[in-house]
């Protein structure tokens, strides 16, 4: 019992000394800030990797079969052509997955003749024909379709459907629909796209051509893989992850304040009672001059007291054994005297 009592004064005489609290408050305040800073820290990382990228794309190749004439022969592949010339055109569509293992699907391709006026600045569509239609499944990820348009067989439809309209300036347009629809996996990714393409055969009037609009589309995406790591820091010279540290370091916090306050509490609690406190700074060594009249104050709280109504300086000095404290008001002296003994040890 004696040996545990000893072990506790010697600790609590460890606490008072002054450089051991200011060590504790040292290592309070770093980790204390680390707690702060590990707060708005993220334990983890997204990590984004791509693994590859894989295309959907579908084309149009086109070329004229031509009238009798001495320019071009009978066949042409270009991108304009001259209407005058051309008895019809020769279309392959082609569509392809890549890349094409574990890929499925179905395709759609309708080729529509449209006809239409114009009301202002709106577009009216009177009547519309379906030239070829064709469905299929894709075969290692692609399809291809071939469509010959005969122009003198759709020029003959547009004198028909002009007389039986009874409009003679109708807006003829030529589209050509593809829909894909795949299923399937690519880099070990599950995959379902829709694939949509719109080709239009247009005639420049003033210029006297044919041409396909936007006859090629290239669809590409990106397959990723994503990834967590824990995130890691470093205090001290010591590395560890955030999610540790974020509980560890607050606890360490925590351990240096529990005796960084105790060592306070026992420093303050065997620090000596000053009931000078208050009054201490006006306290001045000196012995007054000699005082018509003599006032004996009792008490040191009639001593504060009197201080604040007269608020003036406390001399203090010694008179044999005792010890006066003295306040001077004109010829009055206020007297506060205590045998040496009994003085409280101060800071003078």
């Amino acid at each position: 019992m004696m040996r545990i009592k000893k072990e506790k004064e010697k600790i609590k005489g460890y606490l008072k000394r002054k450089e051991v609290l200011a060590g504790f408050l040292v290592l309070f305040l770093i980790f204390g800030f680390y707690s702060v800073k590990l707060m708005n820290a993220r334990s983890y990382s997204m990590n984004r990797e791509t693994v590859g990228t894989y295309t959907q794309e579908g084309k149009l190749f086109h070329s004229a079969i031509l009238r009798e004439n001495a320019l071009y022969g009978k066949t042409m592949r270009s991108s304009y052509y001259p209407a005058p010339l051309v008895e019809g055109f020769i279309l392959t569509y082609a569509y392809r997955f890549a890349p094409m293992t574990s890929v499925e699907g179905t395709y759609d391709i309708t080729g529509i003749v449209t006809y239409a006026v114009n009301r202002g600045d709106k577009e009216v569509v009177l009547w519309k024909e379906t030239l070829f239609k064709e469905k299929g499944k894709l075969k290692d990820g692609k399809f291809t379709v071939e469509y010959r348009m005969n122009m003198s067989t759709l020029s003959n439809l547009d004198k028909q459907i002009s007389d039986q309209l009874g409009i003679k300036r109708l807006k003829r347009s030529v589209t050509i629909t593809v829909n894909v629809k795949t299923v399937g996996n690519a880099y070990g990714k599950p995959v379902s796209e829709t694939f949509r393409h719109t080709i239009s055969l247009m005639k420049d009037s003033s210029a006297g051509l044919y041409y396909f609009d936007s006859p090629e589309k290239i669809a590409k995406k990106t397959v990723t893989t994503t990834s967590t790591r824990k995130n890691s820091v470093k205090m001290l010279g010591i590395q560890a992850d955030v999610e540790t540290a974020r509980t560890v370091v607050p606890l360490l916090a925590l351990i240096f304040l529990i005796p960084l306050v105790g060592g306070a509490y026992t420093l303050k609690s065997t620090m000596p009672h000053d009931d000078f406190r208050r009054i201490r700074p006006y306290i001045v060594e000196g012995v007054p001059r000699k005082a018509d009249r003599r006032i004996v104050i009792s008490s040191r709280a009639d001593l504060e007291k009197t201080f604040e109504l007269i608020d003036k300086p406390i001399l203090h000095y010694t008179d044999g054994e005792e010890e006066v404290y003295a306040i001077i008001d004109g010829s009055v002296a206020y007297e506060y005297r205590e045998p040496s003994g009994s003085k409280t040890e101060e800071n003078s």
